[in-house]
């Protein structure tokens, strides 16, 4: 019978050796000034649609095993994917908390909503009278997502205008989600002060509102996402839509907004329903190698990564090349100017 402890420790052991490996092969593979061997990707929670898509674009970037999605052309020592790079999406509060993160350098890379990028690099809203977050680069639009209001059906929440008195989960702090649920309530003439918020993820807020002691919760990500198929499955929640004046009064208050739908059947049996939209980008640190950059940027819009992409996800269809550049207000990292300008993309 084998020691499943000393397994688990011989398995840790070699995962240490593979990630010490790395920052040295990549140095050996490009000539980089500095080695930059493990790629960690800030996503989201697991409920919402970062975490799944931030594990595709790792996949894409990553080196696996040569097979029937690795061209022999992408091959290098029967492996595909770039080399000498190991790519980790991991779990996190979301869109401010990623952008701290890379500010910090403790991840490399992340996805985050377009407006907090924005307000992060240029010191606004929420981030007045903080240090700019000055190290967040650019590197490509994604896809656009949604807000989504799920309510519990027995509650007969018609309306936002509604929520007053009401058990809300607004996301936690850290979450680009809490954000725009704040502004959402001030177009609305509510507070915090005039609910009963709950700063938990949808993860969370789920079982809540299936028992009964939640009335709303809320999350900007890209459709279908896992917390709320979960709940529209189970026949005791709904999505509410929020109107077209609301929502214009946010948009003149906030660029990177626009009204749009998630469109019928997005989620099983469920029509269309109108709600805010945002771009979802993918940053980087500023002080990561232009070579890296690049070679990533070749890995995931090269046709293995669109591949990965398109197949892993429904979203992941929806990133496409000729809108990499769409909605980007901060610097664009040098390595991925460089790739854009190779690939026609930036001709000016």
């Amino acid at each position: 019978m084998p020691n499943k402890p000393m397994g688990r420790r011989v398995a840790a052991v070699a995962l240490l050796v593979l990630l010490l490996a790395v920052p040295a092969a990549w140095a050996q593979n490009t000539g980089a000034q500095s080695p930059a061997g493990l790629l960690r990707i800030g996503t989201g929670g697991q409920s919402g649609t970062y975490f799944p898509i931030g594990n595709l674009i790792a996949r894409a970037v990553s080196e696996t095993p040569l097979g029937a999605g690795c061209a022999a052309a992408d091959a290098r020592d029967g492996r595909c994917g770039l080399p000498g790079v190991v790519a980790v999406a991991q779990t996190s509060n979301g869109s401010v908390a990623n952008v701290a993160a890379l500010q910090n350098g403790e991840i490399e890379m992340a996805l985050v909503q377009a407006d907090v990028a924005d307000w992060a690099y240029n010191g606004k809203e929420i981030f007045a009278g903080k240090p700019p977050q000055d190290r967040l680069r650019f590197v490509a639009h994604l896809y656009s997502e949604a807000m989504h209001v799920v309510t519990r059906r027995a509650a007969r929440i018609n309306a936002l205008a509604g929520l007053r008195g009401r058990t809300v989960a607004m996301d936690e702090p850290g979450s680009g989600t809490l954000v725009h649920v704040r502004n959402l309530l001030r177009v609305y003439s509510l507070s915090e002060s005039d609910l009963k918020p709950v700063y938990i993820k949808p993860d969370l807020a789920l079982p809540r509102l299936q028992a009964d002691q939640l009335d709303v919760f809320f999350i900007v990500a890209g459709w279908p996402t896992r917390a709320v198929s979960d709940a529209l499955a189970g026949g005791q929640a709904s999505l509410l839509g929020i109107d077209a004046e609301a929502a214009n009064r946010l948009i003149r208050q906030n660029p990177f907004l626009s009204y749009g739908s998630i469109p019928a059947n997005a989620y099983p049996g469920q029509p269309a329903v109108t709600t805010l939209m945002v771009g979802a980008q993918l940053a980087v640190r500023a002080d990561l190698p232009d070579d890296l950059i690049f070679a990533m940027l070749e890995a995931m819009w090269g046709p293995r990564g669109g591949a990965i992409l398109a197949g892993g996800h429904p979203r992941g269809s929806d990133i496409r090349f000729d809108a990499a550049l769409t909605g980007r207000s901060i610097p664009l990292h040098p390595g991925a100017e460089r790739f854009y300008r190779a690939r026609g993309l930036i001709t000016n």
